[in-house]
């Protein structure tokens, strides 16, 4: 699968190990991808995966309102982009793909 828009997106969820692409500075790299990842019960939450600071710690943790039925609610993310993940982005050059297959690694 390729990446696509997040706001074009048609999943109504983000599963753990979908991934997210996009600009940024420091303390990351001009474009960092994260790791929809587990954090705790019931918790959704980032993880870099690119870069320097990929692997190290969660990166952020998801209130239970973003995680109804096991995933990151899309459209709760799109919404909440600025005040969760990355205040100085624009959530409309966001890019989401599904997990990596055995045969893209």
């Amino acid at each position: 699968m390729k990446w696509s828009k997040l706001i074009d997106f048609n999943e109504q969820y983000l599963q753990r190990g979908y991934l997210l692409k996009f600009k940024a500075h420091y303390p990351f790299e001009e474009e960092v991808i994260m790791m929809v990842c587990e954090g705790g019960c019931c918790q959704k939450g980032l993880i870099t995966i690119s870069g320097y600071k990929a692997g190290i710690n969660m990166y952020v943790l998801f209130p239970e309102e973003a995680n109804p039925d096991g995933g990151i609610s899309t459209k709760w993310l799109i919404t909440n982009w600025t005040k969760w993940v990355w205040p100085e982005g624009d959530v409309n050059s966001v890019l989401v793909r599904s997990q990596l297959t055995y045969d893209e690694i």
